[in-house]
């Protein structure tokens, strides 16, 4: 069986625990929970990747069963998406999961909100991707955020100083 054929890729929003376990997993930061489940109800669109083997049938989850990969998109549903939370589980990297997520959101974004300004926050090891998808920098513009949580946290300020030194050393 390949690739595409063990993996069925869902419009469904994961659980808030589910969503966080998968951001945790693929090295993203894990939000707090008390936020997730509102964060997720207000999605424009989510897909979600699961294991075929496990699926009830084509459309339903096995009981127990997690997702394996994500992918949002947020906004206005008209002029301005973010894309957001591509994750896929380090397990199951390597095998298109990320790709079919990004092309089930590129398609529904061009059935759905075909003038939309789709914008995103890509981490270095996703930035090869994105540009498979039409998606352009920004120059000269730059990208820019603000969350008190994130910016007060000493654990995620040394997580993102780790990546900016690792990614200057392979640079």
């Amino acid at each position: 069986m390949d690739n595409s054929q063990q993996y069925v890729i869902l419009q469904r929003i994961p659980t808030a625990q589910e969503y966080h376990d998968l951001r945790k997993a693929a090295n993203l930061t894990p939000p707090p929970l008390e936020a997730a489940a509102k964060a997720l109800a207000n999605s424009f669109a989510c897909f979600t990747a699961y294991e075929r083997i496990h699926m009830q049938d084509d459309t339903t989850p096995g009981l127990d069963q997690h997702p394996v990969g994500m992918g949002r998109l947020l906004g206005d549903g008209a002029l301005f998406l973010q894309l957001c939370d591509v994750a896929v589980h380090p397990d199951h990297q390597g095998k298109s999961i990320g790709k079919r997520i990004m092309q089930s959101l590129v398609d529904h974004i061009d059935e759905h909100a075909p003038q939309a300004y789709v914008s995103m926050v890509a981490e270095p090891i996703g930035q090869k991707l994105y540009p498979r998808f039409g998606f352009e920098d920004v120059k000269p513009s730059i990208g820019m955020f603000r969350c008190a949580w994130i910016q007060n946290n000493p654990d995620f300020k040394a997580m993102r100083e780790a990546k900016a030194a690792a990614m200057l050393r392979n640079n």
